[in-house]
């Protein structure tokens, strides 16, 4: 007997269907706490009428489909919300470390500085004494512990952003592989099934892409045969049906060799991709350590290099307890530089002027007849002059670069001027005697002279000149200035006072205004300036000679106090502490900058993952209501089947009778 069209078959069917929907259900309860599951229904449709004389007569349900609530557009916002939180996150929790060491007192830097300035100043109160020496040599050997001690934190955070990546590479490729392992699955389910969707392997593998973007930003696109193509970069592929190409670190160029990115492709080069990455936490640790870290470690260097090279160069213009001119106070490192791989030729990069150095890095390139910098971080094309050769350097940002005569075109080199300043400052001197807190000079005015003129104390502008170099301890030559009349007088060289021989005659002086004495009119230059007002009478006499005895002298560290807190570095628009203030303050700023883009991106995230939970979540109500409906369904679904069978049982009672 056949059951189509009959209550039977109808019931049958039914119960069936119901049965069905009752698993579907208690499958989306079963998974209402499970990543990634987006609940399912049961389609419904009725079965295929049969034709009678009469018309047509139903014959039941059958079950269409078991599709999943799910939306490809919510599901792309969450992934891309997803990859952009991800990686504020990591650059604000990274930015954070950077601003709370620099800006605090005692990690960072501008306590140790402030001591150092103040031991300054108060060896200016007694330049005479030992103490105050030592507590200057001290106070200098803290600053440097502090630039060592913040140079090697950065080194460290340098060292952890690269194993975070390498950690991060290592998940995206484990993540790949997964998606490959899946499509194949799925591919083969839509097979099996006529087309019909494996919901629960699309779940786990949309589960895995969210996954994926919480390293690195993807796109992807849906294949015809289910399966899902997955994309980074600029349209790099990462997984392409079941197959995968894999992510890989290496080395780029560089002092402090940043870790790159690249593809895996097979036999061939690996394709570098570094600068084509973005969000996740990938995204995050190359834009804190291209836009915190790096310029963090490059401005402390800039504050190390030109503090321990405008000190050392005013150092070496004073004379110390021995009457000896003054020596470096600090080893100050060159600037460092690297060749990108391949190149055999190379560089020779030196200061030029240190208060013209910035704290950016420079790609230098020659392209077979000529060469060209930039900044690596913008860029920007720069002007150098000279021609490269040792005799006419290249001066470009206070450097100054010979290049190699064997250059090939295509060398490229990257120049990173001050990346290692802060660890490698170093003390060269601790004996206290050895500070030159006296100046070279002594200027004086003879007690017969019946003027009113003056002469300054004078300022050593040229150590390296003659005068102070050709004979050890004392000034060549020295000199004496008489005044002729009230508007001339005569230079001479006074190494025999009873005898001194004339060098020049200057006229013009004129009482009002008074007169630079060197360089003189006729191009006398010993390396220092000097200066008479007043009124001279004729006959005054003047002399400059050696400062033999200056214990008592504290005109250069006077000047070591006035470098510490002039404008020296940026064209002479920073000091030191302006120079740290603005890396503190640019750390800050991106910190907080971080923190704004994390919240207004978690936001989103939140917003779009609760539009997909609206669509895609299982609401434990509404299933539980469903399991009711269904339930009361599947029963008069098989009390159809019993009325079916009693009508039965009343036809065959009928039959025997």
């Amino acid at each position: 007997m056949t059951t189509n069209g009959s209550l039977l078959g109808i019931g049958t069917s039914a119960l069936q269907a119901f049965q069905r929907a009752l698993n579907t259900t208690g499958h989306n309860i079963a998974n209402a706490n499970t990543p990634g599951y987006s609940r399912q229904r049961v389609d419904l449709v009725s079965s295929t009428p049969q034709y009678t004389g009469y018309g047509y007569i139903g014959t039941g349900v059958r079950t269409d489909s078991v599709k999943r609530y799910y939306d490809a557009f919510v599901d792309s916002q969450v992934r891309n919300y997803t990859a952009s939180t991800s990686e504020f996150q990591t650059l604000h929790n990274y930015a954070t470390q950077i601003d709370n060491v620099l800006a605090d007192p005692d990690a960072g830097l501008s306590t140790a500085m402030a001591r150092f300035y103040s031991a300054v100043q108060d060896l200016t109160n007694d330049p005479g004494s030992t103490a105050a020496r030592q507590a200057m040599i001290s106070e200098a050997h803290g600053l440097v512990d502090r630039f060592h001690s913040l140079g090697g934190w950065l080194d460290d955070m340098d060292a952890q952003v690269n194993s975070d990546l390498k950690a991060s590479v290592t998940d995206v490729n484990r993540i790949t592989s997964s998606i490959a392992d899946l499509n194949n699955k799925i591919v083969l389910a839509y097979g099996v099934a006529d087309q019909q969707p494996p919901n629960d392997l699309l779940d786990q593998r949309d589960q895995l892409v969210r996954e994926l973007a919480e390293h690195v930003s993807v796109t992807t696109m849906m294949q015809d045969d289910g399966s899902l193509n997955v994309m980074v970069g600029t349209g790099q592929a990462l997984v392409v049906s079941d197959r995968t190409t894999q992510l890989a670190t290496y080395r780029g160029a560089g002092v402090h060799a940043p870790l790159q990115i690249a593809l895996q492709t097979g036999g061939n080069d690996p394709v570098p991709i570094t600068d084509q990455l973005s969000g996740g936490k990938i995204g995050g640790l190359l834009g804190f350590r291209e836009r915190v870290l790096e310029p963090a470690a490059n401005e402390l260097g800039r504050v190390a290099i030109g503090m321990g090279e405008f000190f050392n160069a005013q150092h070496e213009r004073g004379i110390d307890l021995n009457g000896e001119l003054g020596q470096a106070f600090f080893s100050v490192p060159d600037p460092q530089w690297d060749s990108y791989p391949g190149v055999t030729s190379s560089l020779a990069v030196s200061w030029d002027d240190v208060g013209q150095i910035t704290g950016a890095n420079y790609k230098l390139q020659y392209d077979g007849s000529a060469w060209s910098i930039s900044r690596a971080d913008t860029g920007e094309q720069l002007t150098m002059s000279g021609s490269g050769s040792a005799g006419d350097p290249f001066i470009v940002d206070g450097l100054r670069i010979t290049v190699d005569a064997a250059a090939a075109s295509g060398d490229t080199f990257v120049i990173q001027p001050t990346r290692t300043g802060a660890q490698s400052l170093q003390m060269l001197i601790n004996d206290p005697s050895r500070v030159a807190a006296a100046s070279p000079i002594l200027s004086s005015a003879e007690s017969t002279n019946t003027g009113s003129g003056v002469i300054s104390a004078g300022n050593v502008t040229d150590i390296s000149n003659p005068a102070f170099q050709t004979t050890p301890g004392s000034l060549t030559p020295p000199l004496m200035i008489r005044f002729t009349s009230a508007t001339t007088y005569e230079v001479y060289d006074n190494s025999t006072p009873a005898s001194p021989a004339l060098l020049e005659t200057v006229s013009g002086y004129d009482p009002a205004t008074g007169a630079d004495l060197f360089p003189t009119p006729g191009g006398l230059d010993y390396g220092y300036e000097m200066r008479i007002t007043g009124n001279p009478a004729a006959g005054d006499e003047f002399t400059v000679g050696y400062n033999s005895n200056g214990d008592g002298d504290n005109r250069n560290a006077l000047a070591l106090g006035e470098v510490l807190t002039g404008k020296v570095m940026g064209n002479g628009s920073e000091s030191f502490s302006d120079v740290y203030r603005g890396l503190v303050s640019e750390a800050g700023t991106a910190t907080r900058q971080a923190e704004l883009a994390s919240n207004a991106h978690q936001q989103l995230l939140e917003r779009s993952q609760n539009a997909s939970d609206a669509i895609s979540g299982v609401n434990l109500d509404e299933e539980a209501a469903n399991l009711v409906k269904f339930q009361q369904s599947y029963q008069a679904a098989a009390q159809m089947i019993a009325v079916a069978n009693e009508l039965f049982d009343t036809l065959l009672g009928a039959v025997r009778r």
